[in-house]
């Protein structure tokens, strides 16, 4: 078999569990560029991550395990402060440290044409972020970063996505007045849901949100966002709290973690994906979001549900305010440490070490070249798959579901 049909049959196996009548939406957004596959490919990575990188004796910590250059953001936290922090939390798990790092510096190198930058640029910064992760762990005291305490380009981005109102976000995704208020739909972000589904979804939310919150639910769709999850059932709804007041919720399926089969570790027992998912948060982030919470749903699926924010956001680091060397260098160690931060903070729970273990694995940095020369040979076999998949896509592979037929 050649690699061709190896790759794609991997790519139809990693996506079996989507909407048929979402995935090419999907691949659609895959084939946009190569840093965009690489982050709807997480099952890709760890198929290829090396052993000497999973069980070379590093410390286990509790890790966001999809670990990239767009998986930090904004976000208002519960104490009502805006914060910058790691935001995607689908494939957290218990892990050796050196997963979140191989894979945060994997995308730097495949970002790299996004971001102008040479090799030797990439690999300045993939050396810069390790040194300023070690760094904080040898400090061994866990940060955050809010608007009052961030600096430059990041106290900018904060300052400006703090002062969005959540009547603002209404009337961008609502139409109408009063009790006739409904979302809009916008083809490439909110979409009706369909005939044969919408009674069940309606009544499953409306009876869960007003036993659960005490809402009522005014409109639910069916809502595009991210790449990697693209084709889960993920609902926006709009809903009015027993004070009268109109709030969004986003509602999003859960999967187990891609990244669990490929990992030497015992995981703890967990009694379903959602519950997973917002325990750490809670554990990872310093202050997290205060409307999170999991919830049963359809046909056996849990569900992730979480105020939908004004204040969420994501820097473009594509933007040449953000993506020139220096400025992206001082984000890249704010990366770090936050990084560092969370695996501190979530130190010595459930199995993971003590941050004791954390400064005796930062004071040894032997693994860290190896780290980032395996993540720039893993980078070209990304762009290499990307090239696969696009001609593939192009050739009508998805279009008639033939897995096995090559380019």
């Amino acid at each position: 078999m050649k690699y061709t049909d190896t790759l794609l049959d991997r790519l139809q196996q990693a996506n079996q569990d989507r909407r048929p009548d979402m995935l090419m939406r999907k691949y659609q957004a895959m084939g946009e560029n190569a840093f965009r596959f690489f982050r709807a490919t997480p099952s890709l990575f760890y198929q290829h991550l090396p052993l000497e990188l999973l069980a070379g004796g590093y410390p286990v910590c509790w890790s966001c395990a999809d670990l990239h250059l767009e998986n930090f953001g904004s976000f208002r936290a519960g104490n009502k402060l805006v914060y910058f922090d790691i935001n995607d939390f689908d494939e957290a798990l218990l892990a050796p440290a050196t997963v979140d790092l191989s894979r945060l510096v994997t995308s730097l190198f495949v970002a790299a044409p996004l971001l102008r930058h040479s090799p030797e640029t990439s690999r300045q910064l993939a050396h810069r972020f390790l040194t300023t992760y070690r760094q904080e762990l040898l400090l061994s005291k866990p940060r955050s970063i809010e608007r009052q305490t961030s600096k430059g380009i990041l106290n900018k981005f904060l300052t400006q996505v703090a002062r969005r109102s959540r009547k603002e976000l209404l009337n961008r995704l609502t139409h109408g007045h009063g009790r006739k208020r409904q979302l809009r739909l916008l083809n490439d972000r909110l979409l009706a849901v369909p005939k044969g589904e919408r009674d069940a979804v309606w009544n499953w939310l409306k009876s869960a949100l007003a036993a659960g919150v005490n809402s009522t639910l005014r409109d639910v769709k069916f809502r595009l966002a991210g790449t990697s999850s693209i084709g889960l059932n993920r609902y926006v709804a709009l809903v009015e709290s027993a004070n009268g007041k109109l709030h969004l919720l986003d509602i999003k399926a859960t999967r187990p973690s891609v990244a669990e089969p490929y990992l030497y570790v015992n995981q703890p027992y967990w009694p379903d994906p959602a519950s997973r998912i917002v325990a750490l948060q809670n554990r990872l982030q310093d202050v997290p979001p205060a409307s999170l919470w999991p919830l049963a749903g359809l046909n056996d699926e849990f569900f992730v549900v979480r105020s939908l924010q004004p204040q969420a956001d994501r820097l473009d680091l594509t933007n040449k305010r953000v993506r020139g060397k220096q400025r992206l260098g001082k984000l890249v160690d704010t990366m770090a440490q936050l990084t560092a931060s969370a695996h501190l903070r979530s130190g010595g729970r459930q199995g993971s070490a003590i941050s004791d273990e954390l400064v005796t694995f930062a004071d040894k940095p032997v693994w860290a070249s190896e780290l980032v020369t395996w993540a720039e040979t893993y980078a070209q076999q990304v762009f290499q798959d990307f090239t696969l998949f696009r001609a593939a896509l192009k050739a009508g592979w998805a279009d008639s579901g033939r897995v096995n037929e090559l380019i």
